[in-house]
């Protein structure tokens, strides 16, 4: 038996060495490490009282594409490196823990693009730690990687150039809720960019769809509604949500309800019929009751305003005595982004 068990663990010892050479081989045969999935997150801002201007060197694309080559220091992996864009400014920053003082300072960025507005190096600390600052001529999506070279390189695109499918996401946070609801111990934000970045997760991992998402913001500094606008008809979208809550001064109230733009009827997919579909996804998928569909008031100009199918969703009462425990829990946030996504794969079947 002592034996029997040294054979079988020579055998393990050896399958498992095989495997590991060959995710060794495979991934040194890895040109680009793709680190989008790192975009459009929320990076705590950059408090520094130096910044300069990068050194731009002019490149000659071989491909025709619109791209930045941005060097790295030996000692700077995907982990030390964060990428936020901010779509209403036209503005891609760029986090990177280089951990050499004056790296940039020295180092030129390659542009071959004409985009290019600005482009500033903001220090964060004297350990090397910089926000490469961005500023583009217009709204450009990008895809980033990571290459062999020790270099960032963005390629810049028109988004109807590369997606097919396009999806505007704006996560609400109502100042008449002062942020907060006294008693509650939940804000508003906290649910809807939370439920946004679910969405967004579950949106990446399905590889079948491909639906490109843009989100109005990621973070707690929200955006004007013009701004707003302006996103959906720049990024191209097909069709816009609005992930809100609700409250009332009458905590019996609970459930879901759905708001829609009145003044438009778009011939394919209408706003009531999108709320309709998103108002039933986003109940059976979280089991909270179905309160109905409204049409909404001024006050909701991305909805008023809108000329694609949009609907506000208000995923429950953060007041009500049922729906703010819900609220407050991870898996009822993740049913609503299911729910949310499932509403948008239908309103797609609806526009086909």
């Amino acid at each position: 038996m002592k034996k029997e068990g040294m054979r079988k663990a020579a055998v393990l010892a050896a399958v498992f060495g095989v495997v590991s050479i060959t995710l060794m081989l495979h991934r040194s045969a890895t040109k680009h490490i793709l680190i989008t999935d790192a975009a459009e997150m929320p990076v705590s801002s950059v408090n520094s009282g130096k910044s300069f201007d990068l050194l731009i060197q002019k490149g000659d694309p071989e491909d025709g594409k619109m791209k930045l080559i941005i060097p790295l220091a030996k000692s700077v992996s995907s982990e030390d490196i964060k990428l936020e864009d901010r779509y209403s400014d036209h503005e891609l920053l760029i986090y990177i823990d280089s951990r050499e003082e004056g790296f940039y300072g020295d180092n030129a960025i390659v542009s071959d693009t004409g985009i290019l507005e600005s482009a500033v190096c903001h220090t964060e600390n004297n350990t090397g730690s910089v926000c490469l600052d961005f500023k583009l001529g217009g709204f450009y999506a990008n895809e980033s990687a990571l290459t062999d070279h020790s270099t960032i390189e963005v390629e810049f695109f028109k988004p109807k150039d590369r997606y097919d499918k396009i999806v505007l996401i704006d996560p609400e946070m109502n100042k008449s809720f002062g942020g907060f609801l006294p008693g509650v111990g939940l804000s508003e934000k906290e649910v809807t960019l939370d439920v946004a970045q679910r969405l967004r997760s579950i949106a990446e991992k399905d590889v079948e769809n491909k639906i490109k998402f843009f989100f109005t913001h990621m973070s707690d500094t929200d955006i004007s509604d013009e701004s707003k606008e302006l996103l959906i008809r720049e990024s191209c979208a097909d069709m816009a949500v609005k992930i809100a809550t609700s409250d009332s001064p009458d905590k019996d109230n609970n459930g879901i309800e759905t708001f829609y733009n009145g003044t438009f009827f778009i011939r394919d997919l209408s706003n009531v019929k999108f709320a309709d579909i998103v108002e039933r996804c986003c109940a059976n998928n979280t089991g909270n009751t179905a309160l109905g569909i409204y049409e909404c008031d001024e006050s909701d100009a991305l909805i008023k305003n809108s000329v694609v199918p949009t609907a506000k969703i208000s995923l429950g009462y953060l007041t009500g005595n049922e729906d703010a425990e819900k609220l407050a829990t991870g898996s009822y946030r993740q049913k609503a982004a299911e729910g949310i996504y499932q509403a948008i794969l239908d309103g797609y079947k609806e526009l086909e």
